[in-house]
């Protein structure tokens, strides 16, 4: 009887199980990356994820990009804070920003606007990590919303464990929090529990740019696609 045809991911581990991403930025590249060095295949990764393994091929291969949520789900399987995943995107190989000298000290406290780590995702929206290592029991990030752009597909909402705490710096963004809506202008703030199913999208003529920050000590990895609430 014929073997099943592996998938094209599974192909590219057999030719070189060591094989890395070189592109800078490459998301994808730092999943199989992690993946190879626990020894997980492609299929597996795909089984536990519930998802097809052609998807997570073309999420490794730069050919599509991950949700929130996936991006979670495959933090948590693969034994990796989301911030792992960030991109150095502006960092120079020496791993130092573009003429910006720096000292032991400022490595460890300092994050320079060029040396952000940053993860674009499926819907448009852009993370960019504030803080100069990975691994924080906060998440502390920069989030843009280009026009039309959303945390979710229409419709979808996100709920997880923690708190989220969000600071508007330009633009106005929509927030759904269950059933109820608001608009968020410059300088407006929100708080709310995660585990309540909430969305944000940016449906007005100008660009959001907001700071977040997302507390869940216990369990980052939770953050999980929600039902619509019902009516």
């Amino acid at each position: 009887m014929s073997q099943p045809e592996p998938a094209q991911g599974e192909v590219q581990d057999q030719l070189d199980p060591r094989a890395r991403s070189t592109a800078h930025g490459d998301i994808g590249g730092r999943i199989r990356a992690a993946r190879l060095e626990i020894g997980l295949p492609l299929r597996e990764l795909a089984r536990r994820l519930g998802i097809s393994a052609g998807h997570i091929s073309q999420v490794e291969r730069g050919l599509v990009k991950p949700s929130i949520s996936l991006i979670y789900s495959i933090a948590d399987i693969l034994g990796l804070g989301v911030g792992d995943l960030f991109s150095p995107e502006s960092v120079s190989a020496s791993g130092s920003a573009e003429g910006v000298a720096r000292t032991p000290g400022e490595e460890r406290f300092v994050t320079r606007v060029q040396e952000r780590r940053s993860i674009s995702l499926d819907t448009g929206v852009r993370w960019e990590l504030l803080t100069p290592t990975t691994h924080e029991p906060v998440g502390f990030r920069e989030i843009v919303y280009p026009v039309g752009s959303g945390s979710a597909q229409p419709d979808g909402f996100l709920r997880h464990s923690g708190r989220e705490y969000g600071l508007i710096l330009s633009g106005r963004l929509r927030v759904q929090l269950e059933f109820d809506e608001y608009e968020l202008g410059p300088g407006d703030s929100i708080a709310f529990e995660s585990a309540v199913p909430h969305r944000f999208w940016n449906d007005g003529p100008e660009t959001v740019r907001a700071v977040w920050c997302t507390l869940a000590p216990n369990d980052d990895s939770a953050i999980r696609p929600a039902h619509s609430p019902r009516q």
